[in-house]
């Protein structure tokens, strides 16, 4: 170690010792000549020397970049490839120009149709002549704000609004046109129904229950001397038999297991039932037939046929023939405007759409389901006037020139159109349909008529 230590020193010394390194710490450095700059950037008044990092400004009118405009504009993408003068080829190996780009004709301008300039119509209605002998008949056409509407209104004294059934029984289909009567003035599709065309609603037509439903809804009543009742009601019968009563589950519908029905002619001529029941057929209010365990029985033109399963079969257990047999109904007025059993027509639908000349819309009261509830769709309505004269009304829907309504904007048509007081909604979709003098008047969604269930007519008195 200490002989490492002693060469170190020795070579310190040597080191200072040494004549480059005198030389060295004795350097003085000289000033350059006169008017040569000591920096290689210097100016001649030898200001300090600026940071080379920062561009300075060229001259006034020498533009900053070789490809500068005159104006000294932003610099350009130096990738982009400005096109060469006429005749210049692209490249220096070039031998021809740059073919020139096909031409493409620019597309012609189309001026837009001003929001307020209204739209050439797409479907042009008939015009039916309602004029006959002029008096108590008018046409209505609405159409406003993409959405057309018909209604024929027709004087009550004149006139009389009376269902009709497909067919004249329950189930039945058949097209409103053919269920247009003779000599009729118009005809609307009116009841909802099931696929085999069994009614969903009340209906009565010439005093005779033709259908009834558990649910209370919407229907209108016509009385002998053409007024009208709007309301809500519901549908109670029964069957009195030595002194016991039982209550009646439906009229003209299937027979399910524990169930009673009445039959009468509206159904056809047979009851159309199997064989696991009892029926008992009636005639002037006593029993003249009594069958166990065959079904299908035959229903007169002037009586009716109870029909039970199950446990309602055993309230026919003990009946025999020549005894008397009482089958009672009510339809209840549940807003209490007036009686439904004095009415010789009645007919169900829903829901309200207009009471006492406002629009009242009770859908959701009468538990009606959002494909009827909700949205716009094509509708039909019946209503009355303050005069109490008929309104049939329908309103397209789901095509070009019409969108359909929702119940309120079509209890709005009614009310500020067509002058409603009172209107219940029908069913409507691809059923909507009006028949006026013989023609279709408005356009159905479907493009063709649909068969349906039933329908609401005026005639002449």
């Amino acid at each position: 170690m200490l002989r490492l230590i002693a060469a170190l020193f020795t070579a310190a010394i040597f080191f200072l010792t040494s004549p480059c390194f005198t030389q060295a710490s004795n350097y003085v450095p000289s000033e350059p000549p006169e008017g040569v700059p000591r920096y290689i950037d210097d100016d001649e008044d030898n200001t300090p020397r600026q940071n080379p990092n920062v561009q300075s400004e060229p001259p006034e009118g020498v533009p900053r970049y070789i490809d500068d405009d005159e104006d000294n504009t932003p610099r350009q993408n130096p990738n982009v490839q400005s096109e060469p003068p006429e005749g210049v080829p692209y490249s220096i190996d070039d031998n021809t120009q740059r073919p020139e780009k096909p031409y493409k004709p620019e597309k012609p301008y189309e001026p837009q149709t001003p929001i307020n300039e209204p739209e050439p119509p797409i479907y042009n209605p008939p015009s039916p002549n309602l004029d006959d002998d002029g008096q108590g008949l008018e046409f209505l056409v609405y159409n406003q704000n993409g959405v057309m509407a018909f209604a024929v209104i027709a004087d009550h004294e004149r006139y009389q609004l009376r269902p009709v059934l497909a067919g004249g029984k329950i189930p039945g289909l058949s097209r409103l046109s053919t269920m247009d009567m003779p000599g009729a003035i118009a005809t609307v599709n009116a009841s909802y129904f099931a696929p085999n065309g069994t009614i969903y609603g009340n209906t009565r037509i010439d005093g005779l229950t033709a259908s009834t439903t558990y649910l209370i809804r919407s229907a209108i009543g016509i009385m002998a001397d053409g007024s009208t009742i709007f309301a809500r009601q519901s549908y109670r019968g029964t069957v009195n038999l030595n002194g016991e009563e039982y209550v009646v589950s439906g009229i003209n519908c299937s027979r399910n297991k524990d169930t009673l029905i009445v039959y009468n002619k509206f159904n056809g001529t047979t009851t159309g039932t199997n064989e696991f029941g009892t029926e008992v057929i009636v005639q002037n209010g006593q029993i003249t037939n009594v069958i166990h365990g065959a079904g299908n029985s035959y229903i007169p033109s002037d009586g009716f046929v109870v029909s039970a399963n199950g446990a309602a079969a055993e309230f026919l257990a003990n009946a025999q023939i020549g005894d008397s047999l009482i089958f009672d109904e009510d339809f209840i007025n549940v807003e209490y405007t007036g009686d439904f059993n004095e009415a010789v027509h009645i007919l169900g639908a829903g829901p309200t759409l207009v009471k006492n000349g406002k629009i009242y819309v009770s859908a959701d009261a009468e538990q009606f389901p959002s494909d009827i509830r909700l949205g716009r769709a094509p509708r039909s309505a019946v209503g009355v006037t303050q005069y109490g004269d008929y309104i049939l009304a329908v309103v397209d829907g789901r095509q070009a020139h019409s969108k359909g309504c929702t119940l309120t904007e079509w209890a709005r048509i009614l009310v500020n159109e067509f002058g409603a007081v009172e209107a219940i909604n029908l069913d409507g979709g691809g059923s909507t349909e009006l028949i006026v003098r013989g023609s279709l008047v408005n356009k159905p969604s479907d493009g063709r008529e649909r068969s349906v269930g039933s329908a609401l007519t005026i005639v002449r008195r």
